[in-house]
């Protein structure tokens, strides 16, 4: 029987609360350490998950041999050092989105990653929830697209309250562009293929970190989506999709807080003459549904591990979605429409 693979947390925050669970889920592997900025907080984190090491430093868990594979939720500002130290010492690395700071940031971690030959992924979790791998399955239904419309408008626990974190600061790798639309721009390409130009207005402008984001994008398939996210809106309604071609529509809508469970679907077609739910129920409805949903990567970053083949989502995808961020930045402080790069 093949060993588990020993995995250690940095970051006290999503690590403990979504990667942990997550990877526990499968039994090919192990959490072996925790680390954290605060040493404190890294030893009652290891307490409460049961760990049977904690650090103060990423460094000293990266250099533990016990240690195989590094899973990283720390802000994007923070994560690429990390990831590509741990590459570096022949450590699988399993990050967060956005990966960095910028594209240049994220190309080091891909190459760090490739020449080390170590298994890396990314937790881009919307393919992995029932309801949207229904909608890929029902696309055909609609015919041809003719448009997209994209919102996802919600108030943060950092807007409702005032508080300022990581989250607020653009330095860190904060703001909505990068804590939502990373998420958008790959889910869309994985629906409906590569983008062919953007255009983009963010608000505020900086130095502040990004509120609100509208983007216009134009996909090599030869239609338009309008995409419209926000963070600071009041009894916002949720997460909606809606993808409309000249055979019919599909809708997804999430008026919760939970970002993964919650999803409703819904398909309408010329035949049937109206939209009509389509069940693709949450899997653990009472469980933080991010965690299903990272659990599938998680699964096949062990694949990986363990000799499989590569993962996708992986730091090549990442990089990806790091580029039409940076694309989205440049429009937005030019104006226009700017031509997205080949995938």
């Amino acid at each position: 029987m093949t060993p588990p693979v020993t995995i250690g947390l940095v970051g006290v925050g999503f690590a403990r609360q979504v990667l942990a669970p997550a990877f526990r889920a499968d039994p090919r592997c192990r959490l072996g350490a925790i680390s954290a900025r605060d040493a404190g907080r890294a030893q009652e984190a290891s307490a409460a998950l049961g760990l049977p090491r904690a650090y103060g430093d990423w460094r000293a868990l990266i250099g533990d041999p016990a240690v195989q594979a590094v899973a990283i939720a720390v802000p994007p500002g923070a994560q690429a050092e990390i990831a590509i130290a741990a590459a570096r010492a022949g450590k699988h690395v399993f990050c967060e989105k956005p990966l960095a700071l910028d594209a240049s940031q994220a190309a080091e971690m891909l190459a760090a990653a490739e020449t080390a030959r170590v298994a890396h992924a990314v937790d881009f979790i919307f393919p992995e929830i029932p309801a949207w791998r229904k909608a890929k399955e029902l696309l055909p239904a609609v015919g041809r697209v003719r448009h997209v419309a994209l919102t996802w408008r919600l108030e943060t626990y950092a807007y409702r309250v005032g508080l300022q974190n990581w989250k607020m600061s653009p330095t860190d790798g904060g703001g909505t562009l990068n804590n939502f639309v990373s998420h958008t721009f790959y889910y869309l390409e994985w629906l409906f293929g590569p983008l062919a130009r953007l255009a983009a207005s963010l608000r505020p402008a900086a130095p502040a970190a990004d509120a609100g984001v509208e983007l216009w994008l134009d996909f090599a398939a030869g239609f338009r989506a309008t995409v419209s996210v926000a963070a600071d809106t009041p009894f916002g309604p949720g997460h909606g999709l809606g993808i409309y071609g000249d055979g019919g529509a599909l809708r997804l809508h999430n008026p919760t807080s939970d970002y993964a469970n919650g999803f409703t679907l819904a398909l309408g077609t010329r035949a049937g003459g109206r939209l009509e739910p389509v069940s693709a129920p949450d899997e653990n409805p009472a469980q933080d549904g991010r965690i299903a949903a990272v659990s599938r990567i998680a699964s096949r970053f062990l694949d990986a591990a363990l000799g499989g083949t590569p993962v996708t989502p992986g730091l090549r995808e990442g990089l990806r979605v790091q580029r039409l961020l940076d694309l989205a930045r440049a429009a937005d402080r030019t104006g226009g429409w700017h031509a997205a790069p080949a995938p």
